[in-house]
């Protein structure tokens, strides 16, 4: 009889829980034993639990660890404390541990995977990124001698969603931002999605399974959404672009560099029309041109689908990802839209002079004015900037270039 934990029951907890149930007879043929869910760490003692019948439930840790000997431990309590001490403990104890806690991955993710190996367990975390999409054990598995070097997504479902509203319906930054916590996509402290972080910690896993090593988190450049105006979503959709946040991440002399930060995405490009909650993962490699994954990004049943999946695909695959080679990306020119307003125009013209800025394309708006400028630093501007991705010469109304 297999013995499961699990640590947390909130949303996802609860949804781990209703999957296990739900599906017990085909989970059960898959791994050719039957299974007991014989714990669950829960915050809240007093919350009616009367459905959770046979179940050890505690608040308490010490008697939640010496409960029993367990076979699998689902991991769904979010944040890197306590979530990062009984996951090590765990691991340290050849227990795998399957999670879909996208912070503890990201930076606690190479100490756990050390103690995992050290212990003998699997650390599973296909649920830490893009919810029902898996994409994870895609690179594991299936991926798992195929040369990457480039990954880009839209791995955030909030402001995908919010960005959605605002292209296609003119809305507000602030009305779609009150709405989307009116609807549960984001949380009353919306901070980890609209300034990137949450994109940020997603970006980090999929390059440490898409090139075989963490990324130096320095490395991973990351801008929120909190600047967008309604008058850059009108320009994107003048020249032909949606406004997206799009994570993008390559090999560059054997290093990781990445960014996260609003794009432009040329409307030709497939992550232009992943719109709403759903997530879309991009990765590029010499032998297999581009392929996409796209999905629901967020949920408990979604999140919980891909926890369970996770844990199945460990008892049918006991391998990792091997990089054959570091395929470094081929060096190609960069662009970048940046955007400024009247009141900064002499300003930003005068530096952009003296520094010999290449703008390919200037667009006149009456808030200011958008350039498109290549392989350029303009941090210095203090101007809103976006990635530009997708072929520059499917962007609409391009009529000269100039050197300045």
């Amino acid at each position: 009889m297999l013995k499961v934990a699990i640590l947390g029951f909130g949303t996802v907890g609860g949804s781990v829980y209703g999957r296990l149930e739900k599906s017990r007879k085909t989970i059960e043929e898959q791994i050719e034993e039957p299974f007991q869910i014989t714990a669950i760490l829960v915050k809240d003692r007093q919350k009616d639990r009367a459905n959770l019948k046979d179940v050890f439930i505690t608040t308490e840790w010490e008697q939640f660890k010496a409960h029993q000997k367990y076979d699998i431990v689902f991991e769904a309590i979010g944040g890197i404390e306590p979530a990062f001490t009984y996951t090590h403990y765990f691991l340290e104890q050849g227990i795998p541990v399957i999670s879909a806690n996208k912070k503890l991955v990201a930076q606690k993710g190479e100490e756990l995977e050390k103690v995992a190996t050290s212990g003998g367990a699997f650390y599973g975390y296909e649920a830490a990124v893009a919810g029902a999409v898996p994409i994870v054990n895609a690179l594991r598995g299936t991926l798992a001698t195929t040369a990457i070097n480039q990954v880009r997504g839209i791995l955030n479902g909030t402001t995908n969603y919010m960005l959605t509203e605002m292209i296609q319906k003119g809305r507000s930054f602030a009305d779609v931002l009150l709405e989307a916590q009116q609807l549960g996509y984001a949380e009353s402290d919306p901070t980890d999605d609209i300034e990137s972080f949450d994109a940020w910690y997603k970006l980090i896993i999929l390059s440490r399974l898409c090139f075989g090593k963490w990324a130096d988190p320095e490395q991973i450049s990351r801008f929120g959404v909190s600047e967008i105006e309604n008058w850059h979503v009108e320009v994107a959709s003048d020249i032909g672009c949606q406004v997206k946040l799009v994570g993008d991440s390559r090999l560059e002399e054997g290093e990781i560099k990445g960014i996260v930060s609003p794009a432009f995405v040329v409307n030709e490009e497939l992550l232009a029309s992943i719109n709403g909650v759903t997530n879309g993962v991009v990765i590029y490699g010499e032998d297999i041109h581009e392929l996409a994954f796209v999905g629901p990004g967020a949920g408990g049943a979604a999140t919980a689908n891909s926890m369970v999946e996770d844990y199945l695909f460990h008892k049918r695959y006991k391998g990792d990802r091997v990089v054959i080679a570091e395929s470094n990306s081929k060096e190609s020119a960069s662009y970048d839209v940046v955007f400024v307003n009247q009141a900064s125009y002499g300003e930003c013209l005068h530096w952009a002079e003296a520094h010999s800025i290449n703008i390919i394309e200037s667009i006149p708006h009456a808030e200011g004015e958008a350039w498109i400028v290549k392989d350029a630093a303009v941090d210095y501007l203090h101007q809103p900037v976006y990635q530009l991705c997708g072929d520059l010469n499917k962007v609409k109304s391009r009529q000269h270039s100039k050197v300045l």
